[in-house]
C-alpha cells in the first residue's frame, strides 16, 4: 500500500475516531486512533486525539503518555499544556494541573481559559485569593465568559465577600436571569 493510501486510510481512522469521541464511545474511538496510528506512527495529530479519547474515558495514565508524546514531538503550546493540565485535575492532581495551567500562561498570557481553570486549581486546593486574582483576570480578557463569572462568585462567596458574589453569579448566568 502506498503512502498516500496509508495517509486516506489514517485520515478517515481519525474521522471515524472523533465521531465515536463526539458520541461518547470512547473506547472505540481508541481502538480507531490506535489502527490510524499503526499507519502513521509519527502524526502527533492523531496522538493528541487519542489522547483526548483517554482523557474522556477516564484513563489518565494513558492520556498523559500521549499527551506527553506530542509535547516531545512537537513543542510547547499554551493549548497543549492546557490539555495535560485538564488531565491532571481530572485525576485530582491540583498542583499538577495548576503548574500545567501556569506554564500555558507564559506562553499565552491573555489566555481567558487558561486563567479560570488556574483559577479551578487553586479553588480545590483551598487558595482562594489566588483562585480570586485568576477569575477576574479570565473575565477581564474575556467578559462574557459565564463559567468565569460563576466560579468568581463562588470564590468571592468563600471569602465572604456576599455583594460581589451576587454580582458574579447575576453576570454568570447572563442578561434577564440576575433575579433566580
Amino acid at each position: 500500500m502506498g503512502s498516500d493510501a496509508r495517509s486516506e486510510n489514517a485520515a478517515a481512522l481519525n474521522a471515524r475516531g472523533m465521531d465515536l469521541t463526539d458520541g461518547g464511545r470512547y473506547e472505540e474511538a481508541i481502538a480507531s486512533f490506535g489502527r490510524a496510528l499503526d499507519l502513521e506512527p509519527r502524526n502527533p495529530g492523531l496522538r493528541y486525539n487519542r489522547g483526548e479519547a483517554y482523557r474522556r474515558a477516564g484513563r489518565s495514565a494513558e492520556a498523559t503518555a500521549d499527551l506527553e508524546a506530542v509535547l516531545a514531538a512537537e513543542g510547547e503550546s499554551a493549548d497543549l499544556l492546557l490539555a495535560l493540565g485538564l488531565v491532571a485535575y481530572e485525576a485530582d492532581d491540583f498542583d499538577a494541573a495548576a503548574a500545567r495551567y501556569e506554564r500555558a500562561l507564559v506562553l499565552k498570557a491573555d489566555y481567558p481559559e487558561a486563567w479560570n481553570d488556574l483559577g479551578v486549581a487553586e479553588f480545590r486546593r483551598g487558595d482562594y485569593r489566588a483562585a480570586r486574582g485568576d477569575f477576574e483576570r479570565a473575565v477581564a480578557l474575556s467578559p462574557s465568559y459565564a463559567e468565569a463569572w460563576l466560579n468568581l462568585g463562588d470564590t468571592y462567596s468563600e471569602l465572604g465577600m456576599e455583594r460581589e458574589s451576587q454580582a458574579a453569579l447575576a453576570k454568570g448566568k447572563g442578561p434577564g436571569r440576575e433575579e433566580e
